[in-house]
This record gives structure tokens, C-alpha cells and sequence, in this order.
């Protein structure tokens, strides 16, 4: 099946390279449009036989559909596909805001929402997968398929979205951050302690602990218990991250929430 991608940015670009990595795709079977052509150029360069193609031969000419691009632009992109779109197409969008309904009351193929992950990068983590209610079994056999050889994906409802997609897509910088306070933190408790030293003992430390995650089947509450002794420093780190950590959660779920909403009533396709 030919393969559209429109936009080729941070997220649409890598999906497009990652895939083609794997070997899943074929060059010759990908079709690439980006609003700047400079992107999509050196897409074609890195894989020769990738088609350079604009969103309007991208809907005459392909089976299944990427729109990687934000939730704002998409109406653009749709008014160019008009006329192009037939009912057996699988459209996907990369746009968390637009609602499947919307989507789906503006043209006239499946659709499904796709929310990837730096992580695919490794071919690795979790792709979520939002289905509109024209997809079939087999359509999502289909999907599923392609995006399993580089990530684990997960089908989940639109009402779960917003806080689903703080731990897949949005996780991984999260993640980073906690990990960069926490050594910043630490150099600036110890001038001895050098930036680099401190990167260096907490990122070998939480990629030590993912594999006691996953490769020894530890829990979190395991490593929790086993590390933190009562009474002792660790424990009362604990103790102190309790204080303020669960708060810090909530506010940064809540407020993610309502930039949401205040996008999604903005939108108009």
C-alpha cells in the first residue's frame, strides 16, 4: 500500500525515517509532503525513491495517510485533500485536539489518531492509537502491524487521552527533567560534584533501574522498599518528595487538560 506523510517536522519526520529504518516501508512506496520542501528533500536524498508530493497527490495517489501536523494546520491540509479522499482510506492524524467526530464529519475516509513518541527513535515505547467508529478490525490489524515493528502500541478511548499521553508521548521529557534537577540540584548541595559526574551517576542510576523494572519484573513499590530502610536518608527523601511531588502531578495534569479544551473549541476543519 502507498504511504502518505504530511509533515515531515520533529514527530512526522521521525515516524517517516523510523519506519523506513526498520524496513517496514519501502522508499517507493512513501509519499512525503512538508510545507517547507527543504525537509522533504533531504527525506528523498536519505531514501532515494521516496516521493516528493503535495498533500493533493498524496490523497489521490495513497492508501494510508499520515497528518503529522498540528491540530491548527490541519484545516489547511484537509481543504487540500478535498476531492482526493474516498471512503476505503485510512487517515491518520498526529493532532491530540482534533476530535475523531470532527475529523470525521470532514471527509469521508477512516480515520484514527495516532500520538507517537520520541522513543520510536530506538524503535521502542508506546504508540497510542485513538480509532473513529469507520475503522474496522482489519483496519486496525493493519495499523497496528506497521507501527509494531517500532513501537508497542497501545489502543486507548479519547476520553483517556490527555493523561495517557503525559505518560507516552510527553514521558520522556518529563522523565529527562526530573533526572537534569536532580543532578543540578546535587552540584549545587556539593560544589566538588561536577556537572557532568552528577549527569553521569543519575543517568546510569535510572537506566539501571529500568532494567530492574523490566528485566528482573521489580515493582516500583519492590524498588521503593528495598532501597528506602526506615529511618534512614533515603526514606526521608521519600518522605519530603511526598510532601510536594503528587501536588506538582496534579497541577501539571490539570493545566494540560484545560489548554486542551481551550484548543479543541478553537478548532474548526
Amino acid at each position: 500500500m502507498n504511504t502518505g506523510f504530511i509533515g515531515i517536522g520533529s514527530m512526522g519526520g521521525m515516524l517517516v525515517r523510523v519506519l523506513l529504518r526498520s524496513g517496514v516501508l519501502s522508499p517507493q512506496d512513501v509519499w512525503a509532503a512538508n510545507r517547507s520542501p527543504v525537509k522533504v528533500d533531504v527525506l528523498a536524498s536519505d531514501f532515494p525513491g521516496v516521493h516528493i508530493a503535495n498533500a493533493n497527490q498524496i490523497a489521490a495517489k495513497c492508501g494510508l495517510i499520515f497528518i503529522c501536523v498540528s491540530a491548527a494546520d490541519a484545516s489547511v491540509v484537509l481543504a487540500q485533500m478535498d476531492g482526493e479522499l474516498y471512503p476505503d482510506q485510512l487517515l491518520v492524524t498526529t493532532a491530540a485536539a482534533i476530535p475523531l467526530r470532527m475529523l470525521e464529519n470532514r471527509v469521508p475516509c477512516r480515520v484514527a489518531k495516532l500520538i507517537p513518541s520520541i522513543t520510536q527513535e530506538i524503535g521502542a515505547g508506546i504508540a497510542l492509537l485513538m480509532y473513529g467508529t469507520r475503522f474496522t478490525q482489519e483496519d486496525r490489524n493493519q495499523l497496528e502491524n506497521l507501527l509494531g515493528h517500532i513501537s508497542k502500541p497501545v489502543a486507548i478511548t479519547e476520553s483517556m487521552a490527555r493523561p495517557a499521553i503525559g505518560l507516552t508521548s510527553g514521558g520522556p521529557a518529563l522523565l529527562a527533567y526530573l533526572l537534569q534537577s536532580m543532578a543540578d540540584e546535587a552540584v549545587r548541595n556539593n560544589a566538588e560534584l561536577s556537572p557532568g559526574l552528577a549527569r553521569e551517576l543519575v543517568q546510569e542510576t535510572a537506566g539501571a533501574t529500568m532494567r530492574l523494572l523490566s528485566e528482573a519484573n521489580m515493582t516500583t513499590d519492590e524498588i521503593i522498599r528495598r532501597v528506602a530502610a526506615p529511618g534512614g536518608m533515603t526514606a526521608l527523601a521519600l518522605e519530603i518528595l511526598s510532601q510536594h511531588v503528587p501536588q506538582a502531578w496534579q497541577t501539571v495534569f490539570r493545566k494540560t487538560r484545560e489548554r486542551e479544551i481551550k484548543t479543541r473549541e478553537s478548532l474548526a476543519l
